[in-house]
């Protein structure tokens, strides 16, 4: 039986207990306990940054109170989108175009 040694426990165990990497085909540096535990961490760790707890990134057009700046906020949308559309628009003709020859 051949072993391999954890990166994190410094254990030596079978092949059997490491994720085997799809692109290399050879066993990962942490054994799947330690893989499993640091994950978990990482996870937890990440719901506690800054990142998780601010608040959301888009403004909400139908909470802000004025009205000239909600009729603004509401054109600048209409034309994003607009131009958004003209541009699939565009690559769609020009990939049947291109199709076509």
């Amino acid at each position: 039986m051949i072993l391999h040694v954890c990166g994190c426990c410094k254990r030596s165990l079978p092949f059997e207990d490491f994720y085997i990497n799809s692109k290399t085909g050879l066993p990962g540096n942490y054994c799947k306990e330690c893989r499993k535990s640091t994950s978990r961490q990482h996870r937890e760790a990440e719901k506690n940054t800054f990142a998780h707890k601010k608040p959301g990134g888009y403004l909400i057009i139908t909470l802000v109170e004025d009205p000239e700046v909600r009729n603004e906020l509401i054109l600048h949308a209409l034309r994003v989108v607009a131009e958004s559309i003209e541009r699939k628009r565009r690559r769609v003709i020009r990939e049947n175009y291109d199709s076509e020859d």
